[in-house]
């Protein structure tokens, strides 16, 4: 997993190290102290940092080896590592450490038992064993003989432990200079050998009690409360895509382009039916009069319909003509009258083919019913044959379009379509911020999310597997414009007029409405809200008051800074009456009215 590391500065208070944790885009956060940080030593500021990170669903890990952070750490379980490479951890409480080393034993070494007993390992490798007595290269003896030998053997082992008690007795006692020194102290150290032990150990704790209690355990922590300033901020602004026409002071914003495609895959089923058989086929009878010389053309894919609704095209040209002569060549020659007043009927065969498959167009010979948009009549004296049914599942317009919206509206929408838990799926919107680098400021009102031409696999109107889906392939352009967040707060910063010796503490996040395109560029308004209070930091309160009383430290404080509202000293242990020397024992913690809320 990716963390993101922040150094702090030392100039840097709690509210801006509470910032930058809440600004951060990743899940672990890893904060690096400078070497002089008072804000890190503060379990207040520490249990802040905590309370953030916990609120904003992140891990904050302590990049130091400074005992009494680590020791801070510890009480409010933060991890804790020496270095960015090695594995954080949750430090144990120092207390611990210290009840083990008070509860260990002291052995007391007796010297002189440990001289006898060299003495006597010494003693006896020097006696060496008797040597057994050969053995006899007759038949071994009866049992009243082996008797004989294991007495004399236990006579002999009786002899030699009476002779080292003998020679123990008579071997000298080794002196104890101390006690015979004429130094009426080392005597009696000499003498009281255990006694000398046990009054050096407690004078030596007796001592590291005192240093304790006077160089490592003295330490105060400094809260101010300060007077805070609410407001509310609105101004125009606008932006431009070239740096060199950038105007900070203006409000006129350098924005960039971020941008991420992503080719997405989706499945979907397929609605659409169709009838993929055999299409009906046959001929018709055309006819037309002409009175005078002339023809009638029907070009090829003419529509010719039967009872309004079975559709059948033509699949030739066919010419009806007459030279206005011989009425020989019209079908209505043995009618004259009829001949004299419509004209002379010109007939002929055209082919055609139903525009649908299906045994619906299988029509019977019909002498009515059939319409045309030609000039000519129609009638059919045979059959229409040959068609037959087979449907089949095809992708439709409807499906594809359906697909798309769903792609589109859906939350999670990614391109990872195997994913099983669709909850853990992140937005094209969430991608793409995660694109957007520290220090940047993403515009929310820009961002923008496209679909492309969708392409469907098989296409509309094509037959889809049974037993399968179909497929749709859409390419997703997501878009957002950022300008840089340092500007922008110092945008805010400036035109907030804020009384001099103020500075914000506290900004909501800054969001830009109406953010559109005119034929000047991009516009839009920002708003916030914000807490200002007096520029006092950590570092002047501690060089201004340490080494000093409490009570001087306490007007210092009130003399050399504006806009403090209380001043609260507290200090570690009862017995301390001044600010350490050692700024390391001293923690700031500045507070506003929003401190005061959350709390």
């Amino acid at each position: 997993m990716n963390k993101d590391v922040v150094y702090i500065e030392p100039e840097e208070d709690i509210t801006d190290i509470i910032g930058k944790i809440e600004g951060s885009k990743s899940k672990i956060v890893a904060l690096v102290p400078p070497k002089k940080a008072g804000v890190f030593r503060s379990i207040v500021n520490i249990k802040l940092i905590s309370k953030t990170a916990a609120n904003a669903d992140k891990t904050v890990v302590l990049v130091t080896t400074d005992p009494s952070i680590i020791k801070l750490a510890a009480a409010t379980k933060m991890p804790v590592t020496k270095d960015l490479k090695s594995a954080p951890k949750v430090p144990e409480p120092d207390e611990e450490i210290a009840e083990e080393d008070e509860n260990a034993e002291v052995v007391d070494v007796d010297e002189e038992a440990e001289e006898e007993e060299e003495e006597k390992k010494e003693e006896e490798k020097k006696e060496e064993p008797e040597e057994d007595k050969e053995e006899s290269e007759d038949e071994p003896k009866d049992k009243e003989e082996d008797k004989e030998k294991e007495e004399e053997k236990d006579d002999d082992s009786d002899k030699k432990e009476d002779k080292k008690e003998d020679e123990k007795a008579d071997r000298p006692k080794k002196k104890n200079k101390l006690a015979e020194s004429k130094n009426p102290v080392l005597k009696w150290i000499g003498t009281h050998q255990k006694l000398s032990i046990g009054i050096g150990v407690g004078f030596v704790l007796f001592v590291l009690v005192l240093i304790w209690m006077f160089a490592i355990a003295p330490a105060v922590t400094i809260t101010l409360k300060l007077e805070t300033l609410t407001g509310n901020f609105s101004e125009n602004i606008s932006f431009t895509d070239k740096l060199a026409e950038e105007n900070v002071t203006e409000g006129k914003f350098y924005i960039e382009e971020k941008k991420i495609e992503e080719k997405t895959e989706v499945e979907f089923e397929a609605t659409g039916k169709k009838n993929i058989g055999e299409k009906a086929t046959g001929n018709l009878v055309i006819y037309a009069y002409l009175k005078e010389a002339g023809t009638v053309a029907v070009k090829a894919g003419t529509v010719f319909t039967y009872n309004s609704k079975l559709k059948f095209t033509s699949s030739e040209d066919v010419n009806l003509s007459w030279d206005g002569k011989d009425a020989s060549k019209c079908d209505n020659k043995n009618n004259a009258t009829s001949l004299i007043k419509s004209g002379c009927q010109v007939s002929g065969r055209v082919k055609v083919a139903a525009t649908e498959p299906g045994a619906g167009y299988n029509v019977a010979a019909a002498s009515s019913g059939w319409s045309t948009s030609a000039q000519v009549g129609v009638y059919s004296d045979t059959a229409m044959a040959g068609g037959t049914d087979k449907e089949v599942t095809v992708v439709q317009q409807s499906d594809v379009e359906k697909a798309v919206k769903e792609l589109n509206n859906a939350s999670t929408a990614t391109s990872d379509t195997d994913s099983k838990d669709s909850s853990k799926a992140k937005t094209y919107k969430e991608k793409l911020y995660e694109t957007v680098p520290d220090g940047q400021f993403a515009i929310d009102s820009s961002y923008k999310q496209t679909t492309g031409d969708p392409t469907s696999s098989p296409a509309v109107g094509e037959q889809v597997e049974d037993g399968k889906k179909a497929k749709l392939t859409v390419t997703i352009t997501a878009t957002v414009f950022t300008i840089d967040e340092t500007k922008l707060k110092e945008f805010i910063t400036e035109k907030a007029k804020l009384e001099k010796g103020y500075k914000i503490y506290e900004m909501n996040d800054p969001f830009v409405e109406n953010f559109s395109q005119t034929e000047a560029g991009y516009v839009g308004k920002l708003k916030t809200s914000y807490v200002a209070g007096s520029t006092v930091t950590e570092n002047d309160v501690v060089e201004t008051v340490k080494g000093k009383g409490i009570g001087t430290a306490k007007r210092d404080i009130s003399d050399n800074f504006d806009g403090i509202k209380s001043i609260d000293i507290t200090t570690s242990v009862p017995w301390v009456t001044s600010v350490p020397g050692n700024p390391d024992k001293i923690t700031v913690i500045i507070k506003t009215e929003a401190d005061k809320k959350e709390e």
